[in-house]
Parts: C-alpha cells; structure tokens; sequence
C-alpha cells in the first residue's frame, strides 16, 4: 500500500471516529432538552376569547431551563402581550406554565394541559389569570390546544 493511499485510510478512520464520538448516543443525550409548546384558543365565557402560543425548554443542563417565553392575546379586551415565565411538570404528561406580560404586568396567567398530552388540535388546557381583571377569578378553557413535548 503506498503511503498516500495509508495516509488517505488513516484520515478517512479518524474522520469516522471523531463523527461517531460526535453524534452518537452519549454525546447526542447530554445536549438534549424537554421542550413543552402550548399553543390554542379557548374563552372565558361571556367575556373574551383568548389565544396563546408559549414555548418553554422544561428540562435542559442550558441557563434556559425551566423558562418560557410566548404570547396571549384576549380578543375582546384589545389585549395581546409577549409573556415569559416558568415551566413545572406537576404529574407525568401535566405541565403548569406561569407567566407574565413583560412590558406591564397587564397580563398574569397560569395555563395547565390535562394528561395525557395528545399528537394534534385535541389537547384540554384550562388557564387562570389574576390579570386582566375582567378574567381574574374565572377558568378559560381550550379543549383544541396543540400540546408538544419533545426531548428526553
């Protein structure tokens, strides 16, 4: 074997080593995160449709995790906020997000999926708000919400 073609083999091996020390399982698993999306519409009723998409990265060794950040609109208010706030797994398949408008504090709600979370438009997420205060004291229900969980 001449010593180009060794020199090409050596290279091409180490090339393969170093791309299966990369990607495979133990290195692929210490850099994935749970990542919860909540995303649908429900009503207060008699008072407001709503609407929310929030992303949350629920477990993760990144300074991100546990936080979430998103938006909520209630269609009747006028009312449509960036929000941020915290991610809880409270039971298997049942996440808890908190959050908060970030601009004013005009919006300050609690959103929770009934398990198990379902592929599609067909997950329950019931959200209760101390603001606005036309909504404080009421649950909102979305019974199509989008509910992904993805991550280890």
């Amino acid at each position: 074997m001449s010593r180009i073609a060794l020199g090409t083999l050596l290279i091409g091996a180490v090339a393969v080593a170093l791309w299966v020390a990369a990607t495979g399982p133990s290195a692929l698993a210490a850099n994935n995160s749970e990542q919860v999306v909540f995303s649908g519409g429900g009503a207060f009723p008699g008072v407001t449709p709503f609407g929310f998409w929030i992303w949350c990265e629920a477990q993760s060794s990144n300074p991100y995790q546990g936080q979430c950040n998103g938006a909520m609109y209630f269609y009747a208010l006028g009312i449509t906020k960036h929000v941020a706030g915290m991610v809880t797994e409270v039971a298997p398949d049942m996440y808890e997000i908190n959050v908060v408008s970030t601009a004013d504090g005009s919006v300050a709600c609690s959103l929770t999926n009934t398990p198990p979370v379902t592929k599609g438009p067909k997950n329950t997420v019931e959200v209760t708000c101390t603001a606005p205060s036309a909504v404080q004291n009421m649950t909102g229900t979305s019974t199509t919400a989008v509910v992904n969980v993805t991550g280890p």
